[in-house]
């Protein structure tokens, strides 16, 4: 699963990050409202903590059968023309709905001016996932307990370019414990140069020692997993997977206690053994699911 791991400290300590999304293609809302709720100002001179950060209320009938929803901002000014629009890091993701409500959306804004009253503009767009739109959206596999350490074989799925493989919890623990060595083994060849390196850079070389341990307990951390839970190998290139489910033979989904994603490696935890019936549901951010409705607020007075 982990394959050949060649470490490279340097890419660790810069913390990269690959942010993929999905272009925004969705089709109209016919009834969602956006209107603002709590406003939290915390106007501040210095380079931290600082921001605006402006709930956004949503009301309408296609919220009943939204699974899940996100918010794509446009523009954000306030009343003495400073952009409030925060970096861009690519589309935020979909807010998951959570006993059956969806959440309150956030629009996190940069620092207003000193003297402004109000935010003269905020407009964009929510994006609601409804999978009652588009039966591709959900894809439904039984058999759970047969399909331990094969790829799932759904036509479904290929359609979407969606590749999942189920792992036993033996043989993600033997992989883990595989690939931890070969990260050690790697790491020990690389622990001069990379003390070398830091030395030259300035860096405390017992820093480099420290963020050495600190990834040899992480990689550990990945190999550990219960009987009861379910490993999942997942490849999603475009980024479509909204979510993974577990079900009863008659559809009710079953609850885990949590869940951890790191790469394309997903794992879900039970305290339970999971029924021999228990099926997995897919859900998957097609076009015909995502649904859209375009928001304008204007003068949106400040605290």
């Amino acid at each position: 699963m982990f394959g050949r791991l060649a470490l490279d400290l340097r890419r660790v300590r810069s913390g990269l990050i690959a942010l993929i999304w999905l272009p925004a293609l969705a089709l109209s809302a016919q009834d969602l409202r956006v209107s603002a709720g709590t406003i939290e100002d915390r106007r501040t001179t210095g380079q931290f903590f600082g921001g605006l950060e402006v709930e956004l209320k949503l009301t309408g009938d296609d919220l009943a059968d939204a699974k899940a929803a996100r918010l794509l901002l446009k523009t954000a000014v306030d009343d003495t023309g400073r952009d409030l629009m925060p970096e861009k890091r690519g589309d935020p993701d979909f807010q998951k709905s959570f006993g059956g409500s969806l959440p309150d959306l956030k629009a996190s804004l940069k620092n207003p001016a000193r003297n402004a009253g109000a935010v003269k503009e905020i407009s964009g767009e929510v994006q609601l996932f409804i999978p009652g739109r588009d039966p591709a959206s959900t894809v439904v596999v039984d058999k759970l307990a047969t399909r331990m350490d094969k790829t799932v074989a759904s036509p479904a799925l290929k359609a979407q370019k969606i590749e999942v493989r189920l792992v036993s919890p033996k043989a993600y623990r033997a992989e883990a414990k595989k690939g931890q060595a070969e990260m050690e083994k790697e790491m020990e060849k690389r622990k001069a140069e990379v003390e070398k390196e830091a030395a030259a850079a300035g860096e405390d070389p017992k820093a480099v020692e420290a963020l050495m341990e600190l990834a040899k307990g992480l990689m550990g951390m990945m190999g550990d997993v219960g009987d009861n839970d379910l490993i999942f190998r997942i490849k999603d290139a475009e980024n479509k997977l909204l979510e993974v489910e577990v079900t009863d033979k008659a559809g009710e989904r079953i609850s885990s206690q949590g869940s951890m994603t790191s790469g394309e490696v997903r794992v879900m935890n039970f305290s339970e053994k999971l029924p021999a019936d228990a099926k997995l549901r897919f859900l998957i951010k097609t076009k015909k699911s995502l649904v859209a409705a375009p928001f304008s607020l204007k003068d949106v007075a400040l605290p």
